[in-house]
């Protein structure tokens, strides 16, 4: 990924946080939607990673 688009991906992130952030009142708030987008990115972020190492067969029923 060249530096632009990568630039502009994260840009991408930074106005959509932000925006979901708009829909708190409370910091209590600010840092449960701080949480869940963490939740998400790490969820997302386990996919990528198994996609990456994944067996050119595929995983099994047992995941290995």
């Amino acid at each position: 990924m060249e530096g632009t688009e990568y630039e502009n991906l994260m840009d991408s992130i930074r106005r959509a946080a932000a925006r979901i952030f708009e829909f708190a009142e409370t910091e209590e708030e600010v840092c449960r939607l701080e949480k869940a987008i963490n939740h998400e990115v790490m969820y997302l972020a386990a996919i990528a990673q198994s996609e990456r190492v994944k067996p050119a067969t595929g995983w099994d029923p047992l995941g290995r």
